[in-house]
């Protein structure tokens, strides 16, 4: 049997917009089976030509169970068969060969049921969850300011998944929030401008459905950003930490990325390599470290190189990573800051005379350091090394 699915948007100040939807859909010959997550509707061929949906403005059904089962009966003897629930809203199909009466017949109760389950609660739920998130970030903005926990750094916050359906997410929320307090106080005029003239109360089906989409698509990315969340906390158990370099090492060498060699460091003095992949939806890459241990004393060597989506997303990346670098230090090495330097790419800069290297060409992002601890690290922008590290990182 044939099935249709169908975005259920609706807010209860819209119900009389998400009866007259059900009713075009029962007009062209399809029947309301099941409505999931308050969201996704679900219907079936009826093969009636007689089938009529109303919405109600009515408790759940788990809520004072005698009442509702005196409910559902006085519905059922108008003639109305109770099909599915959507937050606040009680959707009734008409039952076959029956003429069902309006469920709505006090104009003045409906009035006070409109006002008492629909717009107040838009209103005032809306505010306290607006003046709940306004909290939130202001909480997290003065913990960030006093340094306390782990600092949330810029470049981090490009590279996730998580943080892009975020901000994505709360941004549609407050849009949502702040689009349904003037609607629902609209729509509230209008009710008692339809009641007083006794004329259909009518709602707009296309900002109807634009408006609850828009929360709808809100909290649909913030449990994606949980989702994603948890994936992203194991991306770096995918790569490889430790010191057993013969075996890892040449799986590398396969990979754009500048090592040992192309820093002047021999690479049998490597004893200890980590990697940990980057993936998110507008940056993929993978940021490598080793550790080397010549009569010099330790050296430690990076190579962080990512491919973002665009070229404007990668600059915006370069950009992160040099202020970041410059009021945090990067990894353990301390401060770094990055000076313009023209090597022939569209973006240049060093800093630690040439022992750090940030460079960008189109969508690629790549930041390449030696540090050794006694000083006198190597300069990277040397013919020969410079050279050889464009070529390792596919930059030529």
């Amino acid at each position: 049997m044939r099935r249709k699915l169908g975005l259920f948007l609706y807010e209860e100040m819209d119900y009389k917009a998400a009866e007259d939807w059900l009713n075009r859909r029962a007009a062209a010959g399809w029947e309301l089976d099941r409505i999931w997550l308050n969201v996704l509707a679900w219907f079936r061929p009826s093969g009636r030509t007689d089938l009529r949906y109303c919405v109600d403005l009515h408790r759940k059904p788990d809520e004072y169970a005698l009442d509702m089962e005196d409910y559902y009966q006085l519905c059922a003897d108008a003639g109305w068969e109770y099909v599915a629930q959507s937050g606040g809203m009680a959707i009734f199909a008409s039952s076959p060969v029956a003429r069902p009466v309006p469920l709505q017949t006090d104009r003045k109760m409906e009035e006070r049921t409109y006002w008492k389950r629909a717009i107040r609660p838009a209103i005032l739920g809306h505010l306290l969850l607006l003046g709940l998130l306004a909290a939130l970030a202001a909480l997290w903005g003065w913990l960030q300011w006093r340094g306390v926990g782990r600092a949330v750094k810029p470049s981090e916050i490009l590279c996730s998944t998580a943080c892009l359906l975020g901000a994505l997410g709360v941004l549609c929320c407050v849009i949502g929030l702040l689009w349904s307090i003037p609607a629902g106080l609209l729509h509230w005029r209008r009710w008692k401008r339809a009641v007083e003239r006794e004329e259909p109360v009518a709602s707009s089906p296309f900002w109807s459905r634009f408006r609850g989409g828009v929360g709808w698509l809100g909290w649909l990315l913030m449990e994606l950003c949980v989702i994603f969340q948890l994936v992203e906390l194991f991306i770096p158990f995918l790569g490889y930490s430790g010191y057993d370099v013969a075996a890892h090492r040449p799986e590398l060498r396969e990979r754009p990325l500048a090592m040992a060699e192309e820093m002047g460091v021999d690479p049998n003095a490597v004893t200890y390599i980590r990697e940990e992949p980057v993936w998110s939806l507008l940056v993929q890459g993978l940021r490598y470290h080793e550790d080397a241990r010549e009569e010099e004393g330790y050296q430690f060597l990076s190579c962080d190189r990512y491919t973002c989506v665009s070229d404007g997303y990668a600059s915006l990346l370069v950009r992160a990573i040099r202020w970041e670098s410059g009021r945090s230090g990067y990894e353990a090495y301390g401060l770094l800051d990055f000076v313009p330097v023209e090597l022939g790419l569209d973006e240049s800069w060093s800093a630690r005379d040439g022992s750090f290297l940030l460079l960008r060409e189109g969508c690629t992002v790549a930041l390449v350091g030696a540090h050794i601890l006694d000083g006198g690290a190597p300069d990277l922008t040397g013919e020969r090394m410079w050279n050889a590290v464009l070529e390792r990182l596919d930059l030529e």
